[in-house]
């Protein structure tokens, strides 16, 4: 397979994520009947974001012959993708940590960013 084609899959993963991270974020704030309503799809898409995020991200790695013992900046990704999926549940459980949640999820990203681009470590 490409490289451009991992990259393009992991990229859509984490966009994905991110728009279902903001869709939980939002529905804690909102009534009971529409956060049952569209709380099921939110979870889905994150899910499906964080898996697509996960292949495309390993089979980079594997096109890029990036193998254990992983650099730095591999684990903090790898961190990362794992603080996201967990975000989940903080989203669902503590509606009130919504502003907080919605600018960590962008940091997290950010940092993601800056360390597949400069490889710091």
């Amino acid at each position: 397979m490409s490289i451009h084609l991992f990259r393009v899959v992991h990229l859509i993963g984490i966009f994905t994520t991110l728009i279902a991270m903001g869709g939980l974020i939002v529905l804690g704030t909102a009534d009971e009947k529409v956060r049952l309503r569209w709380r099921r799809l939110a979870v889905i898409t994150n899910g499906v974001g964080l898996l697509l995020a996960f292949v495309g991200g390993f089979g980079l790695l594997g096109l890029l012959k990036i193998s254990w013992v992983w650099p730095g900046w591999v684990f903090s990704k790898v961190l990362i993708w794992l603080i996201l999926g967990g975000l989940v549940s903080v989203a669902l459980r503590a509606p009130h940590l919504s502003r907080p949640l919605w600018w960590g999820s962008i940091l997290l990203v950010g940092i993601a960013t800056y360390m597949v681009t400069f490889k710091p470590f």
